[in-house]
Parts: structure tokens; C-alpha cells; sequence
């Protein structure tokens, strides 16, 4: 990489290898297809796709569905190419060379490279010894550095560990810094409040098509906050970043969230057996409100899934997320390592 500048020279590629072989537990996807339904309206609308045009820029149809879902204007909503290139674009909007911002930590890898990329300073606030986020240590810590922006993903990836609204809340009003509320893998909690990014003016939150709605092929995501904030996005981000096939497709999907109850309480309930089955074994395992699980283990146990082409994400020595699989993954993994 030699012809990069030298504020960047310590950053390297993120890649994740294709797996086509085994149980995939390393990317937090869903292990269903999307219900029969979606797939199929999906087939039939692909007919009626103009190749030879450019996309929709404003994605008005998929907007208007998205507002239609959430009951919101249509116009507080904007779409990219995932979650990933919104908070990219907030980054370079807000940022300024020296800015700083504050994140819980650990959390989604990509917010300090995002950080970096501006030449903003990044200020993780670590949880306790149990991997716990206090609210009270990010608001100390909002005073303590008068940051530009705070962000706040719930639940946590990779700990799983879920926010209160309430405690959001107190976040949000101890601050007048944007606050970026990622909540990619809120349709697993008990509650979904992305609609508070419409109560505040330095709100926005962060959706995506990837996870519960197991789209991540189309790379799809959107945010909500109020019309400024929109615009402010819509000013930076890319002409046509959303494919045509993609804004179809996350429109019928949209449409049809109720077809995904089944699999998403599924997703729930296996997490749960499989939380209590590994406490049981004796692993430190962490609560989570997400699609995976978080967990410290020898790697001994990582060689034998990998020997059973098992795969899970691996973080250091001993740190590892394990993705929530369909019941037969699920079995296979608990069984290898009840064996061992």
C-alpha cells in the first residue's frame, strides 16, 4: 500500500474469508433465507427492473415503506449501501480534523476507523470487569471531553449487551453532541425505539436490512432522524449508492415484516438455549439481547469446531462470538464441545 498518506499507514484491509463449506457462525447473518413469500415477490418484481436506468436516488418507494412500517414521514428516512456508508457519511459531516468521539468500547470495529479517516480522536469508554457499559461513566465522560459525536450501539456488537431507552435518554439530554444510535440488532430485543431519533434534533439512528430481515446480499440499511439531519446525509452520500435490485427487494421485505416473526422468535429462543447450555458447561458467557452470543474460552475449543468446519468469530486468545444458528447448527456446536 505505498501510495498511502501516512496517517492511515497503520490501517489495514478489513476482510472476512468466504466460507462455502460447514456452519457459518462468524458474521452475525441470519441462518434462514427470507420467508417463502418475500423471496417470491421479490422473483416476480426482478421482471419489472429497468437495467438500462439508474436508481432512484431519493429511494422514494422504499422510504415511503419504511415510514409506512414505523408510521413516520417518509421524508426522515434516507437509505445506503448498508448501515456502514450512513455512519461513514455522518462521520465526514459532522467531523472536523481533531474532533473527538466518544464510543463504548468494545464495540463495532469500524467506528474508529471511521473516526481515523477524518482525523478525528477516538475515545473508547470501556465497560467493567463484566463487560458492562455504564451510562453513568459515558456521561461523566460526555463533560469530561466535550465530544462532537457519541455512539451508541445497541445491543452491542460484539457483547450483545442491550441499552434501556431510558438510559439512551439520559445520554441523549446530557449532551448537545450528535449522538449515532446504531441499532442494527434491535429487532432481537425486547423493544425497538428508533423513532427517538425523532423526539431530538442531535439524533439519528442506524437500521439495517442484513440482520433480522436476513438481506445482507443486498447491502441495504437506512436511517431516521428529523429532516436536517437528513438532508445534512443526503448532501455527502453518493448519487445512486442504492442499487435498483436493492431498494426492490428491502421495500417488499419491509412490506412483509410480519413474515419474519417466526424466524426472528426463533433466533431469540435459540439464543437463550444456548446461553444457558454454555453457563452450564462452566464458560463465562455474556447476557445478550442480539443474534449472538459473546464468550471466553480456550482456544482449544475454537480448533475443534474449525476441525468440525464449525466457524465462529474469533477476536483474540480466548475471545470469541458465537452467530446464533438454525436448532441442527446449534446442536452440532454444543455437541463438539460438550464432547471435548
Amino acid at each position: 500500500m505505498k501510495y498511502m498518506k501516512k496517517s492511515f499507514s497503520k490501517m489495514v484491509p478489513y476482510h472476512s474469508g468466504l466460507i462455502t463449506d460447514g456452519i457459518i457462525l462468524n458474521a452475525n447473518e441470519s441462518p434462514y433465507e427470507p420467508p417463502l413469500n418475500v423471496k417470491e415477490e421479490i422473483k416476480k418484481a426482478v421482471n419489472e427492473i429497468e437495467f438500462n436506468r439508474y436508481p432512484d436516488m431519493d429511494e422514494v418507494e422504499l422510504n415511503k415503506a419504511i415510514g409506512a412500517h414505523y408510521g413516520i414521514d417518509p421524508e426522515c428516512i434516507t437509505c445506503g449501501v448498508g448501515s456502514d456508508e450512513l455512519l461513514d457519511v455522518v462521520f465526514r459531516c459532522v467531523l472536523e480534523p481533531g474532533d473527538t468521539v466518544l464510543g463504548f468500547s468494545p464495540s463495532f470495529s469500524m467506528y474508529q476507523v471511521f473516526t481515523e479517516l477524518v482525523g478525528g480522536n477516538y475515545i473508547p469508554v470501556y465497560g467493567d470487569s463484566n463487560m458492562i457499559f455504564s451510562v453513568d461513566t459515558m456521561i461523566e465522560k460526555i463533560k469530561e471531553h466535550n465530544p462532537k459525536l457519541v455512539l451508541i450501539c445497541t445491543p452491542n456488537n460484539p457483547t450483545g449487551q442491550y441499552i434501556e431507552e431510558k438510559d439512551v435518554r439520559r445520554i441523549i439530554e446530557s449532551t448537545d453532541a450528535l449522538i449515532a444510535l446504531d441499532l442494527a440488532y434491535i429487532d432481537f430485543a425486547k423493544n425497538d425505539y428508533c423513532r427517538i431519533a425523532l423526539e431530538y434534533d442531535n439524533v439519528i439512528t442506524f437500521k439495517t436490512f442484513s440482520k433480522a430481515m436476513a438481506l445482507p446480499s443486498i447491502r441495504c440499511g437506512y436511517a431516521i432522524s428529523n429532516r436536517d439531519n437528513i438532508d445534512m446525509i443526503n448532501a455527502v452520500k453518493a448519487p445512486y449508492s442504492v442499487t435498483t435490485f436493492s431498494q426492490l427487494a428491502a421495500k417488499i421485505a419491509i412490506s412483509n415484516f410480519d413474515s419474519y416473526k417466526n424466524q426472528i422468535d426463533e433466533i431469540k429462543s435459540e439464543r437463550d438455549r444456548v446461553y444457558k447450555d454454555l453457563k452450564k458447561l462452566g464458560f463465562n458467557v455474556y447476557e445478550s439481547e442480539a443474534n449472538f452470543i459473546y464468550v471466553l474460552m480456550d482456544d482449544k475449543y475454537n480448533d475443534l469446531l474449525l476441525n468440525n468446519k464449525i466457524y465462529i468469530r474469533k477476536f483474540k486468545s480466548g475471545v470469541y462470538r458465537i452467530t446464533i444458528g438454525s436448532k441442527e447448527e446449534n446442536n452440532k456446536l454444543l455437541e463438539v464441545i460438550k464432547n471435548a
